[in-house]
């Protein structure tokens, strides 16, 4: 299991000539759509700092207690990291768990809990989609989000939150079907981060074949990459710490990894998908889920019914 000791950007950038630190601009840059929009078109990820700083910045309701009070559920599903078991346990139990836990991994620890595909408050999503803050061209069901044709009975849901501390983490892994992800650290305890290890969406060929020569296939996302590994792929790594008040923006086909480090963090993400997208499901992550061997694994976004919806 990885763990987040001693770890800092620079020395994590240090270690291999094919780490690259992800650009970032500001939340409030007047060239903050053009970046989008340059980023996007050559598929490379990037950072858009600052939120917390914004003026529409909901600092009373980005907290433990907000969500725990508004949670559509008290109980949350979690993972167990050290052997990525699941289990449920009340809200208030698992942030007094996390709370109680050290920053990084004790010697004989055999629990550290990790809250995934939680769903987020009401009052989070109406201010997420209210458009003041987070640009337009990034919301869910916005002008760039082709999920919007899709009917209110066959909607796709893609809003999460995902709770965690120092040594929890999120496998390498695409997201779904070419999607392009929106994840944004709403909160924060303890100076918490989280490391992320990127690349750009032209290298996912690359990589998939990276992990073979590892023994490991990348489509069953169950296998943590060590940065040893990585500073010997054959592409671009792009490395960030996100803090609180970053959105990271995951292009399409962007593979990917997630390290938790410090206190607990709070992050919100969903997911769009954009006309290239859509392409790029159909031609080229579509075929991969139906290798019945090695992958085999259900659609979930609906590529084709998406296609469908927005064509009629």
């Amino acid at each position: 299991m990885t763990s987040t000791k001693g770890w800092s950007l620079e020395g994590i950038l240090d270690r291999g000539p094919n780490f690259h630190e992800v650009y970032r601009v500001s939340a409030t840059s007047d060239t903050l759509s053009q970046t989008i929009k340059e980023h996007e078109r050559k598929g490379i990820p990037l950072v858009i700092e600052g939120f917390h700083r914004h003026p529409e910045w909901p600092q009373h309701m980005f907290t433990l207690d907000h969500f725990t009070t508004n949670s559509v559920s008290p109980d949350i599903s979690v993972r167990n990291v050290h052997d990525c078991t699941d289990t449920t346990l009340s809200l208030i139990d698992f942030i007094a768990k996390c709370r109680l836990s050290g920053p990084c991994k004790g010697k004989d620890e055999k629990e550290r809990f990790y809250g995934k595909d939680s769903e987020c408050p009401k009052t989070w999503d109406e201010w997420l989609q209210s458009g003041d803050a987070i640009p337009e061209i990034l919301l869910s069901k916005g002008p760039e989000d082709f999920f919007r044709y899709r009917p209110e009975n066959a909607a796709v849901e893609t809003l999460m939150c995902y709770l965690g501390i120092g040594d929890t983490f999120t496998p390498c892994h695409k997201d779904l079907c070419a999607s392009s992800g929106q994840n944004l650290m709403c909160y924060t305890e303890r100076d918490g981060s989280s490391f992320w290890f990127m690349t750009e969406s032209s290298s996912a060929p690359a990589a998939a074949d990276f992990f073979q020569t590892l023994g490991q296939e990348l489509d069953h996302e169950n296998y943590v990459i060590t940065i040893d590994e990585l500073t010997r792929a054959p592409f671009k790594v792009y490395v960030l710490e996100q803090k609180l008040g970053d959105l990271v923006l995951v292009p399409p086909r962007s593979c990917h990894q997630v390290v938790n480090c410090g206190g607990i963090t709070v992050k919100t993400s969903w997911s769009r998908m954009t006309l290239k997208g859509l392409s790029t499901a159909y031609y080229h992550e579509l075929p991969i889920y139906r290798r019945q061997v090695l992958v085999c694994r259900p659609e979930t976004y609906r590529v084709k019914s998406t296609i469908h919806h927005a064509l009629v």
